[in-house]
């Protein structure tokens, strides 16, 4: 609060788009009730040259403000200086700054007002500063929006200029992990109380952590993205699931201001989508895919290499997969029930696991079961694959019967991995893992093995930027078939993704027959 009377506001932020851009947009005010809520009203009365006269009309908690203002562009100094003629207020005036900057624009605008009521002045003027500052702000992140909304509507059209390269959304998996990943950053770091940590964790806003460059795909084709952190745990998901939503969505929304021309999620990233029937389409311009269909045919890949490595023929075996009736778990039944003798798929809903064994029995040759008990189906089972979202491991070595392999997909891991607890009998490799065709170095550890790996779903959405497909390839839940695996197998051989090499625990491991 200044002398006189005098309030000041000052909002700014940086916009991803040409300063002429944003300056243009600013001026088209008719539009703004379109697409900023807390605008009502904004029509041009009288425009002569540089001089604009506008009514405007605004509302925030259920307050409503009139007045009509006169705009003046200086266009030469990068400047719209405003006044108010009449209005609500007694007075108010100000001045839009534009610069540029190397994410973008730089806009910046300072208000002053006066209120002059007298009694409740003092009340008044504190009150009216927020929704002043709120209004103004609503006015710069619609203006984002709708220049966003432009660039992806314009691709939608045939531009392929405009977009480009892949936003990668992460999360950690557990306290632990996070720790490591906080100490990569920072190796002096001294890990707080694990309640301070976590509840911080989980209020902070969604970040993006990294840039890569010039990733290469086998074609010779390069690439450049970023890695995403979604700020949540999966454990989260138990508490707050909404809130852990509206982490994805803002992640997502990071992806669309670096002008991604895809988004790929991973982890609970997108398991909390399948949780949540919650279609985010006028939230985000942005397309998303949960990078499961490549997810499964890895899989798929690790699965029969290693029985072939062993020299098992897979007509004459039973095979469980845990987590069977899942979006990853369905595809994988897909493609296994025409290769396999028994199949049992698990889960925890009984009415999922019914629905999927009647699709199976229609079309396939296995003898299908189903079961809510993870221990007593994989005791049998000569291969396990396990793609569960499950918060924590629940799978024990001890389970498996001698000989078997064990293909684990999850994150975090299905399986328990204790140091002390090994199974020289039981063959066991991390499932989903993708050999690249060029390093990939984050700056945190992801729980890759190795630089030439990522993730499955991290590696659909490179190969979806590379082909620039800009498209939700994965999407919902029990979507996936096997011709849409074979599709995306294929291309990703085309750029040199194959299946990885067998690890566990972040160490290689060989076959042994």
């Amino acid at each position: 609060m200044q002398n006189n009377g005098l309030v000041e506001v000052k909002v700014w932020r940086i916009i991803p788009s040409e300063k002429w851009r944003v300056i243009r947009l600013l001026t088209k005010i008719s539009d703004f009730p379109a697409y900023i809520p807390s605008i009502k009203e904004a029509s041009i009365i009288h425009k002569v040259h540089n001089t604009i006269r506008t009514r405007w009309k605004i509302q925030l908690d259920n307050i409503t403000i009139n007045w009509i203002d006169e705009e003046t562009l200086v266009l030469k100094e990068n400047r719209i200086y405003f006044r108010a003629l009449e209005g609500d207020l007694q007075d108010f005036s100000g001045e839009w700054r534009f610069e540029d900057h190397p994410d973008g624009t730089r806009i910046a605008v300072d208000i002053t007002f006066k209120v002059g009521i007298p009694a409740i002045k003092e009340f008044a003027q504190g009150y009216l500063k927020k929704l002043v500052t709120r209004n103004f702000e609503a006015i710069l992140e619609g203006l984002e929006h709708r220049l966003i909304s432009l660039r992806y509507s314009s691709y939608k059209k045939g531009n392929t200029d405009k977009l480009a390269g892949v936003g990668l959304v992460g999360h950690p998996y557990n306290l632990k992990h996070l720790e490591t990943c906080f100490s990569m950053l920072n190796p002096q770091f001294t890990m707080p109380s694990p309640e301070f940590i976590s509840q911080l964790f989980h209020t902070s806003p969604s970040f993006k952590l990294y840039d890569f460059t010039d990733f290469r795909s086998a074609s010779g084709q390069t690439i450049n993205g970023c890695y995403i952190m979604a700020t949540f745990m999966p454990d989260m998901l138990e508490k707050d699931s909404w809130a852990v939503l509206s982490k994805v969505v803002r992640a997502c929304k990071i992806a669309e201001k670096h002008g991604m021309g895809i988004v790929c999620l991973f982890g609970f990233s997108s398991i909390i989508l399948q949780r949540i029937e919650h279609d985010f389409s006028q939230e985000l311009d942005i397309p998303v895919t949960t990078g499961n269909t490549f997810t499964a045919a890895m899989i798929i890949d690790g699965v029969l290499k290693a029985a072939a490595a062993q020299n098992k023929d897979l007509h004459n075996l039973k095979m469980t997969i845990v987590g069977g009736a899942g979006d990853i778990g369905s595809a994988c039944s897909r493609v296994f029930a025409e290769k396999v003798k028994h199949l049992t798929i698990t889960g925890v809903k009984k009415t999922n696991l019914t629905r999927a064994q009647a699709e199976l029995k229609k079309k396939h040759k296995a003898a299908i079961a189903i079961s809510t008990d993870n221990r007593a189906a994989v005791k049998d089972a000569d291969i396990v694959i396990a793609v569960a979202s499950a918060t924590a491991s629940f799978l024990d070595l001890t389970w498996f019967k001698s000989g078997a392999i064990v293909c684990d997909a999850g994150y975090p891991r299905n399986v328990h991995h204790e140091e002390k607890k090994t199974r020289e009998d039981v063959f066991i490799f991390a499932g989903g893992l993708a050999r690249t065709p060029s390093p990939f170095c984050f700056p945190v550890d992801l729980g890759l093995p190795s630089q030439n790996t990522v993730y499955g779903a991290f590696a659909e959405g490179i190969i979806l930027d590379l082909e620039k497909r800009y498209e939700s390839f994965s999407s919902g839940r029990g979507n996936i078939m096997p011709q849409k695996i074979e599709e995306i197998r294929a291309l990703g051989a085309k750029h040199g993704f194959t299946v990885s090499d067998f690890f566990w625990e972040n160490k290689q491991i060989e076959t042994h027959t």
